[in-house]
């Protein structure tokens, strides 16, 4: 399928980002060089502007002569960029493809506030949504992780959006064929790779869609219907926290009697709201195991996240940051 001018400005309609200005992330490879060339078009006609953010991640040597003929492409169309390299050490110790995002979106946001651009998109497509929800599944995560990659997130007062979540890999493909005339783009090696987690979910997408009938269509209407499950979850949660959650008190003797489910969204809210570590990803074994623990009698105290969960003397409990020297 090709993705047209119409069924684009649908997805944008439906986020609700349209009249904003837009950074796009560029790797320059067939998913990101589409989203851009469609997110101009988008711009061209809504009298908008687009910048691309392209970083070089110097990790193969041949990097920074890749992303050329995706410059020249940008040039010709008149789409204004940045390219930023992210220096480090030759030998990069830890998780690589962890360090290397964290670099590319430290760069992106830094380029949103150049531009003064409060969206930022990237092109996360229907195969991305796939590959994470067999990953978190794999993990053991609950409802809220199982609901995947969002379409539209938020961080620092800039939106994260996903435009192409809908769209797959060859519907990308074939609009960079059919409406750009592209058939060549960056294709990293890394990308077949089985030493990623990634690859070797998506190298398993044919046998599980085929033989299981666990394909991106099937998946996606589940990941549908855990996200209007986890938003029902949401609310009910905020109802309750204007109730029980007052300055830097729970209300335990409404806390307690809260099904697990959603004692647990309420700490993690809570923390989110107060923790100097801020919106960072949680344990939840760690959540589940401090919701059952202030509920004892015998509690006293516990730490989570840079903050202490101490009971008062009128048994509700105080939350409040660690003072570290």
């Amino acid at each position: 399928m090709t993705i047209t001018d119409a069924l684009f400005a649908d997805e944008i309609e439906k986020l609700g980002v349209s009249g904003h200005t837009w950074v796009v992330g560029l790797s320059g490879g067939a998913d990101s060089l589409c989203l851009t060339l469609l997110a101009n078009e988008y711009a061209t006609a809504h009298g908008m502007n687009v910048y691309a953010c392209i970083v070089d991640h110097k990790l193969r040597p041949e990097s920074s002569t890749e992303i050329l003929p995706t410059i020249e492409i940008l040039k010709r169309n008149s789409i204004k960029y940045k390219v930023f390299t992210w220096e480090h050490s030759a030998e990069i110790t830890g998780s690589i493809e962890q360090k290397a995002r964290r670099a590319r979106y430290k760069f992106l946001f830094q380029y949103c506030q150049e531009t003064g651009s409060d969206v930022l998109m990237t092109a996360h497509h229907a195969l991305d949504q796939w590959e994470t929800f067999f990953m978190r599944l794999s993990r053991g995560s609950a409802l809220k992780g199982l609901t995947s990659i969002k379409s539209v997130s938020s961080f620092n007062d800039i939106f994260l959006v996903r435009p192409l979540l809908q769209f797959s890999p060859n519907d990308i493909k074939e609009t960079l064929k059919q409406r750009f005339d592209i058939t060549d783009y960056v294709k990293d090696p890394s990308n077949e790779q089985d030493i990623y987690e990634r690859v070797r979910w998506r190298k398993a997408y044919d046998e599980f869609s085929g033989k299981y009938g666990l394909n991106i269509k099937s998946i996606n209407k589940t990941i549908e219907r855990l996200n209007i499950a986890n938003d029902c979850l949401d609310e009910i949660v905020n109802a309750y926290l204007q109730e029980l959650f007052k300055g830097e008190y729970i209300d335990m003797s409404k806390y307690k009697g809260l099904h697990l489910a959603l004692r647990i969204r309420i700490l993690e809210k809570i923390i989110y709201k107060l923790s100097p570590k801020g919106k960072h990803l949680i344990s939840y074994f760690l959540l589940q195991k401090l919701a059952d623990e202030i509920c004892k009698k015998d509690f006293t105290a516990a730490n989570l996240s840079g903050l202490i969960f101490r009971r008062d003397r009128t048994k509700n409990i105080k939350i409040f940051k660690e003072h570290r020297k």
